[in-house]
This record gives C-alpha cells, structure tokens and sequence, in this order.
C-alpha cells in the first residue's frame, strides 16, 4: 500500500500538479470503503513522513466501516460534512480525492488532471470512471492515468460501444410489455377485480397509512393462490416474469407515452404483489460487505512504457436492446455445458440425475440475483474479482438448499470437479443474468 502511495503522490507532484498553474487535482478510485480508509492513510502519512506541503488528501465514501477495530466515517476522517466536500476539495487547500464507489462515477470537478485506478473497471463504469477527467477548464490541456489493475485492451474494449457512434443492434419493442401482462395473466394468478379495487383504494388512500392492512389483505389473495396453485419451477418463472414486467414497464413509461390505465394499475399492484410473495427458502448468510474485493497483499510492478489506448473510427460495437424477459433462459453454449456436466457425473457414479435434476441450481443462482447487494457487485466489478466469493456465497445456499435431498447435496459435496464445473456455468449466467437486470 504505502509502494502505491509513493508512486501516487510522486507522479502527482512531478506531472500533475503543476497543470493548471499549480490548481490541478487527482482522484484515486479504489475498490472498497476499507481500501479507500488505507489508501487515504497511506497516502497521508507518506506526504507527512516526506514533509510536503503542496499535497493534501481527502477521501470519499458511505456510511460508517469498522478498520482494525476502529469506526470510521467520511466526515470523522475529513474533518467536515458531506455536503461540504465538493466546495472544500475545489478550494486551494486539498488536491487528491481517494474514493470508493461514491464520487467514483457522477463526481464533477473540472480540474481533475490525473487519476490513479486501483479497482478493476468494465464496461459502462469504466467509461463513465475515467470520464471525469473530460470535464473542460481554461488552460486544461492534458490529463494523466495511471492504472493499477487494467490492461489497455480491457479499456479498449470497454470503451468500444460509446466511441463514435453509439448502436444499439436494435431497438427495444414497446409492445414487449403486453406479452409480459398476457404471460402474467395466463398463470391464473391475477384477478382483474381485485386488482381495480386495490388502484381505487390505493389512490384514494395513499396519504393515509391505517389503510395499508386493507391493502394487504387484498393482495393476499393473490399470494394465497399463488403458494396453492403453483408448483416451485412455475412459482420461479411467475417471479421472474413479474420482476420482468415491472423494470420494463419503469423504464418504457419513461420513453413513451403507453396511455393504457389498465397496465398502469398493473403496475401499481404488481409493485406490492411482489413485495409480498414469499421469499425461496435460502438463509440470508454473512453480510457481504463493499470491502470483499481488497487486496490482502500485492507486488508492484511496472508493466512496460505507456501505451496509447485510443480507439479509431472503426472502433465501436452496438449495444443490445431490451428483449428478453422472464426466465433467463439458457444460451446454446451453456445447454451444451450442462449436458456435460451432467453426463461426465453420471459416467463416473452410476447415477442418472437429469437435467431437471441440476436445473435445480438455477433457483439457489436466482436467490443470489434477487439479492440486490450480490446483483450490484456482479454488474459494477470485474468478474475475475467478484469469482471467488460467488462460489463461497453459491455453494453455501445450495447446502440449504438442498438439505433435505441427499443424494443431490452428496453429488454436489463429493465431485469437486463436476461441482466447479457447475459454479463456473452459474457464475457465468449469474453475471450475465445481473447484466440484464441493470
């Protein structure tokens, strides 16, 4: 950390700094609110140690974070409230901001003229991180990055479908949301009156709070049918398709004027439905702090002279639209992979689990993804990061799980092989199922 440190404030003062007339500021983006604690102190205690005085740090993150035994907040460290953070970091007495998440992506301070990364970047987080220092300002000329952890061609890639012109491949069809509504409708779930009379309460009353029992009591219905009526796998695709539904209808409204009231109440009622369904039965676990992804030990290490990252004309790749829904439904190349999976364990055991057996998993893999904390880390950290944890978090859920079913959880527990074979295809959907819930 404190090689880092070093690195940081000498290529600060030597290059940055005197950008600017002298005015010019650094960010520091790390990878965790524990990281950002010990990079702002090794950062600060180098600049003492060295006796300078031109450099000053401050550090940026949420909520309070035990260190060594030790709480911390941003305000008890920096000396001053929040909210006086932009104005005091825009002033003349401090230059480097180290950040965790907070300010890493909708910071704006025009002077920013380095940042140093510390944390891995991908896609969307990657643009939106490193475009901080786009910001204009008089006689800002050039800018510096200095990056721990990704390689230019990561950059690159990340970069490709904004540069030039940004694609989308097609375009996401608005009457997607009626074969959401008609799927819905065809588990025999919904009932039309109740939900008109849940709207009509729930707009006349919706200052009040003594009516939320009534309200309840009205979806309870529905919940009630669906705990009777419907099997595990169809209570998961109702979930999902509910889940669906309600993010693509948030996110049409605000393009299109749809004008049909009946799919506004179904929206207003299925936000409650889904509050109240119950929860897959897997155990919530320890809590999953934004400091798993810190480093315990590394080597610093140059990697060659710098590079040019810049991305020609021909350079940029569409994005997707929004056109699946529901179930995430297994692509050609993960069916291929559980087949395997499935056939290399019964050729080894004698067994003649099925497919049907193992798609079993992909309830614990939805629990995961119904987590909003695991949803957030897969889609805004490199997956090479966030893997090692996910097959802890995955495996624990499934021994839940599948507590009652021996043979299953044995399988599981005994093939180490087959069992990183199958996490390796969960992760993989995992991320890709995160992805397209953003």
């Amino acid at each position: 950390m404190f090689q880092k440190a070093e690195v940081i404030v000498e290529h600060f003062r030597r290059h940055a700094l005197p950008e600017l007339s002298g005015n010019a500021k650094a960010m520091v983006v790390t990878s965790s609110r524990e990281h950002a604690i010990r990079t702002h102190q090794a950062i600060s205690k180098y600049i003492l140690d060295n006796e300078y005085t031109d450099v000053r740090s401050l550090v940026a993150f949420s909520g309070e974070i035990n260190v060594d035994g030790q709480p911390y907040t941003e305000p008890g460290i920096n000396g001053f409230s929040e909210t006086e953070l932009p104005r005091q970091f825009d002033g003349d007495a401090y230059n480097v901001l180290v950040v965790a998440e907070k300010n890493q992506t909708g910071f704006d301070q025009p002077k920013l003229v380095a940042m140093y990364i510390d944390r891995r970047l991908s896609g969307l987080q990657a643009v939106q991180t490193l475009a901080r220092l786009n910001r204009i300002y008089p006689s800002k000329e050039r800018t510096f990055i200095l990056d721990f952890r990704n390689t230019v061609d990561e950059i690159q890639e990340a970069f490709k479908p904004y540069y030039n012109v940004t694609q989308l491949e097609d375009v996401s069809d608005p009457n997607q949301i009626y074969n959401l509504d008609a799927r819905l409708k065809a588990f025999g779930i919904l009932d039309a009156a109740e939900i008109d009379r849940f709207v009509t309460r729930f707009v006349e009353t919706r200052k009040r709070t003594d009516d939320r029992p009534i309200l309840e009591g009205i979806v309870r219905q529905a919940v009630t049918r669906f705990t009777e009526t419907l099997n595990d796998t169809e209570q998961e695709e109702f979930r999902q398709t509910l889940a669906s539904f309600l993010r693509f209808y948030s996110f049409i409204a605000q393009v299109i004027s749809l004008g049909d009231t009946d799919l506004e109440k179904m929206h207003i009622y299925g936000s409650w439905l889904k509050r109240m369904l119950p929860s897959r039965q897997a155990p919530q676990g320890e809590d999953v702090t934004d400091d798993m992804l810190d480093m315990a030990a590394y080597r610093l290490e140059k990697q060659g002279d710098p590079q040019d990252a810049s991305l020609t004309a021909e350079d940029n790749q569409a994005l997707s639209p929004i056109d699946r829904f529901g179930a995430n439904p297994y692509t050609e190349e993960e069916s291929k992979t559980l087949t395997e999976i499935i056939e290399s364990f019964n050729a080894r055991h004698g067994t003649e689990f099925s497919e049907d057996d193992y798609i079993r998993f992909e309830a614990v893999n939805n629990d995961i993804l119904d987590d909003d904390v695991w949803a957030e880390m897969l889609r805004n950290n490199d997956p090479r990061d966030v893997r090692p944890r996910f097959d802890a978090e995955f495996m624990r859920r499934t021994i839940q799980a599948f507590q009652r079913d021996n043979a299953m959880r044995n399988a599981f527990m005994q093939d180490k092989e087959a069992r990183d074979m199958l996490m390796g295809l969960m992760f993989q959907r995992a991320v890709r199922g995160a992805g397209r819930a953003a």
